[in-house]
């Protein structure tokens, strides 16, 4: 198929909520910087480990993002209307702000030889920082925390963007990333033709 030939939708899910701007395009109407996309993309190039490694997985992906200025929250391997998929949930600062953040679930679901991509980005808006300062006050008054993160010791890691604190912050934005993952876990229904191409698999 030739780069130019748009490739059909492999993947559906429970879009209540969001507003289509085209096909394989949401918003969520309250905020334009929330957006939903579903991509298709060619095959992913070889790679030495995938999900029957998910821990070294984590780790190598938690570097990468860390080296590229965000953090990764959690990676985990996913089943998608029965096909295997990779599950990432990454925060980012906002450009130009100390305090704000933006987070990006992805789900990938990987083939021999196309992949599909859906992404759920959702941005912090107005009074930014709140739920990171309050969590810290409660876990560590004094201030002497680093934080190391769950995949590897050695990196930074908010504590605030522990899922345990979603239930106290229900409509900050990583709180909504997070609802919006368990929706397409919960609902997606992938079509026939793509879940039944061969798999991918680790070089």
């Amino acid at each position: 198929m030739s780069p130019s030939t748009p490739l059909p939708l492999p993947l559906a899910f429970d879009t209540a909520g969001l507003e289509p701007l085209d096909e394989g395009r949401w918003f969520v109407p309250d905020s334009w910087n929330d957006v939903v996309v579903l991509s298709v993309r060619e095959a992913l190039p070889p790679a030495p480990v995938w999900l029957d490694g998910i821990e070294a997985l984590r780790v190598t992906l938690a570097r990468g993002h860390a080296a590229a200025g965000g953090s990764l929250l959690e990676a985990a391997a996913v089943s998608l209307g029965g096909v295997p998929a990779l599950y990432t949930l990454v925060s980012e600062r906002l450009p130009g702000s100390r305090t704000g953040f933006r987070f990006r679930g992805s789900f990938l679901l990987a083939r021999s030889t196309v992949t599909a991509v859906l992404t759920g980005q959702f941005q912090e808006s107005g009074v930014t920082g709140v739920r990171e300062s309050m969590v810290r006050l409660r876990l560590d008054p004094a201030g002497t925390d680093s934080g190391g993160h769950p995949y590897d010791p050695e990196l930074p890691y908010e504590r605030g963007h522990a899922a345990d604190w979603d239930p106290m912050f229900p409509r900050h934005a990583l709180s909504l990333a997070r609802a919006w993952a368990r929706t397409v876990c919960r609902t997606a229904v992938v079509a026939p033709a793509f879940a039944a191409l061969p798999p991918y698999r680790a070089a």
